[in-house]
């Protein structure tokens, strides 16, 4: 059976979020939150895949308890099942230990095809996660994908955005693929989708599941250590001008000399 795993994160839907003073970290309670966008076009991409594949598409995410709420999203959009990882051992955890404990869930999960990833999430912008758990699991990856051309039983043919160039690449599965929101278009979720979600159930897993010690996990045992954190300053100095004269005399001051 082909089967597509989708990863998906809870992030901020503001600017407005508070910082643990302790441990640097986000307060992720103290802000309203959504999907991360690039993981709805990776789930998008999935889903179109699955149309013409016959694959089982499964929805993870690892966050706490409220990161259900994008799971109900990934089942309501058309995934088949969704697995959250979640347990307070995993708060914290930075890029290398998130990608571990999803390199785990993968395992456990068993036979896949394509693991899909948003390019990077809009709380970290470090774009890291997918790759990493691509090398924990030791396959190959496919990052900037703008489309996928085709699939056959053990390889999948796609093309990438290379700066301004476009790469044309088949690559032997199970692969990850990373796909940003310039990939395609989200179809609009339906009240149907709505109510099957609300109906499904979501499976739960911790890191007793998925055989993690905990010491390898979490805030404490991320090699990323945030120092400091600060809110950029930003000043403005405003001068009010009484014509056009005094304008062009601005603008001619900036401008050097031909010879």
């Amino acid at each position: 059976m082909k089967r597509y795993i989708v990863f998906l994160k809870q992030v901020p839907a503001s600017t407005k979020v508070g910082i643990d003073p302790v441990t640097k970290t986000l307060k992720r309670s103290s802000a309203l939150t959504q999907t991360n966008p690039d993981d709805l076009y990776a789930l998008q991409a999935a889903l179109d895949l699955s149309r013409a594949t016959g694959a089982e598409v499964v929805a993870v995410s690892m966050g706490p308890a409220s990161a259900e709420e994008v799971l109900r999203e990934a089942l309501q959009r058309g995934a088949d099942r969704a697995i959250l990882l979640s347990s307070p051992a995993f708060a914290g955890s930075d890029t290398w230990c998130t990608s571990l404990v999803l390199a785990s869930a993968v395992r456990r999960i068993g036979e896949y095809d394509l693991l899909f990833f948003g390019r990077m999430a809009i709380d970290g912008d470090t774009a890291q996660v997918g790759p990493e758990v691509a090398g924990q699991l030791d396959i190959p990856q496919i990052t900037c994908l703008s489309a996928i051309e085709n699939v056959s039983a053990d390889r999948i043919c796609v093309s990438r955005r290379v700066g301004n160039l476009t790469q044309r690449m088949e690559v032997k599965t199970p692969c990850a693929v990373m796909v940003s929101r310039e990939n395609g278009e989200l179809a609009s979720p339906t009240l149907s989708g709505w109510r099957r979600a609300q109906a499904q159930e979501i499976t739960r897993w911790s890191e007793t599941d998925l055989g993690l010690d905990r010491s390898l996990i979490g805030l404490y045992a991320s090699p990323t250590k945030v120092v400091t954190t600060a809110v950029p300053q930003v000043t403005k100095n405003i001068r009010w001008l009484d014509g056009g004269g005094e304008v062009f005399a601005i603008i001619q001051s900036f401008v050097q000399p031909s010879c």
